[in-house]
C-alpha cells in the first residue's frame, strides 16, 4: 500500500514538474514560441494614406525575409501580422485590441501622430514594445516611456532644424504654414514657430484643414494672401499634392517644404511636374544614387523579394525599423522576453546601421530617440535626391 502510494505521489510530482516545464516553454512570453516571434504592424492599409502603410510593411517584410532565410534571430523566425487602422483614431484603438488579441510580442510602423497618441497608452498598459514609427510626434519619446522607442527626430525638432537652415543659410525671412489640424500638424506649426522665435520673427500666416479632408482652399487662400517666401506643409502626401497644384495653377511659386510625415515618393507620383523643386526633410537618405551600405542592401533585398516594387523612402523607413527590431532581438538573447528586449535597446550605444556619418543609433533608459539628425532632399527631374545648395535656393523663387 505504502509502495503504491509512494509511487503515485512520485508520479504526480513528476507530472506536475513536466507540466510546469512545458508551460514555461510554451508560454515564456507573449508572441514568442520555440521557433517563432510574432510582430504586429499597425498603420493605414486603406483610404487616402494607404500608400504609407503598405510601403512601410513591405520594407519591413523585405528585411525580415532576409533574416528568416538566414535562420532567423537566435533560432527563431520572425512572423509579421498586419492590421489596418485606416489613419483614423478609432482604427488605432481597434487595431491594438486585434493585435493584442493575436498575441504579438510588439508593434511597429505606426503612422499618424493622433493615432500614435492612442497606441502609446495601450502599449504601456499592456507592457508591449512599440518600436519604430513612421511619424514623429514630440510626445512619442518625450517624456521617455519604457516600452516606446523611435529612430527619428520628432516633428518639432525636424522643423526647427530645417527652418534654421532656411533662415541662416538660405536667407529667407517670410515663412507660412499649411497644416493638418491635429497633433501632427500642430507639432509642425510649433517647430516652425520655435525656430522663428529665436530670430525674433513669426510666421506670416498659418492655415489649417481637417485630417482626411480635401477642403484646402480656405487654408491655401489664407497663406497665399500673406505672400510668404517659404511655405511649410504640415500635411500628408495627397493634400501636399493639391496645394502645390493650386499654387502653380495660380502662377505662385514659393519654396514648398515637405516633412517626414508625408510620403514624398507618392507626392512626386501624384504631383508630377508640380513637385519639381520641393524641399524635403527626411529620416532616411536618398535611395537613388546612394552608396551607403544599408541602402545598397535595401535595394538588393527589395529587388530580390519584391521585384515588381520600386524603392522609395517610405518602404526604406520600414526596412530601417526592421533592422532595429532584429538588432534588439539579437541582443536580448535566446531567453527572450519583452523586458529583456527593452533592456537590450536601452543598452544600445553607437550602433552603426550603415546609414552614414552621425547616423549611429544610441538609446539609454533616459533617451528613447535613437538618432536626431535629418537628411535634406529635393525633387529634381522626378527623382528625390540629396539637397545641399541652401545659399542658391533663393534663385528658385519666381
Amino acid at each position: 500500500m505504502r509502495s503504491w502510494l509512494g509511487n503515485t505521489v512520485k508520479s504526480l510530482a513528476a507530472s506536475a514538474l513536466l507540466l510546469a516545464i512545458s508551460s514555461q516553454v510554451c508560454f515564456a512570453e507573449v508572441g514568442v514560441t520555440d521557433n517563432e516571434i510574432l510582430i504586429g504592424t499597425a498603420n493605414a492599409l486603406s483610404g487616402p494614406s494607404s500608400y504609407v502603410g503598405k510601403e512601410m510593411n513591405l520594407g519591413f517584410q523585405a528585411y525580415i525575409n532576409y533574416i528568416n532565410e538566414r535562420g532567423g534571430v537566435n533560432g527563431r523566425k520572425i512572423k509579421m501580422v498586419s492590421c489596418d487602422d485606416r489613419y483614423e483614431t478609432e482604427g488605432a484603438i481597434s487595431c491594438f485590441k486585434t493585435l493584442n488579441g493575436d498575441g504579438v510580442f510588439g508593434i511597429t510602423g505606426c503612422y499618424g501622430a493622433a493615432l500614435i497618441n492612442k497606441y502609446i497608452p495601450m502599449a504601456m498598459l499592456a507592457k508591449m514594445p512599440l518600436v519604430g514609427f513612421s511619424s514623429g510626434p514630440k510626445f512619442a519619446a518625450d517624456p521617455v516611456k519604457r516600452y516606446v522607442f523611435t529612430i527619428r527626430p520628432d516633428f518639432i525638432e525636424e522643423e526647427e532644424q530645417v527652418v534654421n537652415k532656411l533662415w541662416n543659410e538660405g536667407g529667407f525671412r517670410r515663412f507660412a504654414v499649411v497644416y493638418q489640424n491635429d497633433a501632427y500638424g500642430n507639432n509642425i506649426l510649433i517647430g516652425v514657430q520655435n525656430s522663428l522665435k529665436k530670430n525674433n520673427a513669426e510666421v506670416v500666416a498659418a492655415g489649417s484643414y481637417v485630417r482626411n479632408s480635401s477642403n484646402l482652399k480656405q487654408a491655401f487662400d489664407q497663406v497665399k494672401a500673406a505672400a510668404p517666401e517659404v511655405v511649410i506643409l504640415g500635411a500628408v502626401q495627397v493634400p501636399c499634392t493639391e496645394i502645390v497644384k493650386m499654387a502653380h495653377a495660380a502662377n505662385w511659386h514659393p519654396i514648398f517644404v515637405l516633412n517626414s510625415g508625408s510620403a514624398v515618393d507618392q507626392f512626386v507620383e501624384l504631383a508630377g511636374a508640380d513637385a519639381e523643386g520641393a524641399l524635403v526633410t527626411e529620416v532616411a537618405p536618398e535611395y537613388v544614387h546612394s552608396e551607403l551600405p544599408a541602402i545598397e542592401k535595401y535595394n538588393e533585398l527589395l529587388k530580390k523579394y519584391f521585384p515588381s516594387e520600386k524603392p522609395n523612402l517610405t518602404s526604406l523607413r520600414g526596412y530601417n525599423n526592421a533592422m532595429l527590431w532584429v538588432e534588439g532581438l539579437k541582443r536580448a538573447g535566446r531567453d527572450l522576453t519583452r523586458e529583456k528586449f527593452v533592456e537590450a535597446l536601452d543598452g544600445m550605444k553607437n550602433w552603426d546601421q550603415g546609414m552614414g556619418k552621425d547616423m549611429d543609433v544610441s538609446f539609454s533608459p533616459t533617451n528613447h530617440v535613437g538618432r536626431s539628425n535629418l537628411f535634406y532632399l529635393t525633387v529634381k527631374h522626378g527623382e528625390v535626391v540629396t539637397f545641399k545648395d541652401w545659399k542658391g535656393l533663393k534663385s528658385a523663387l519666381k
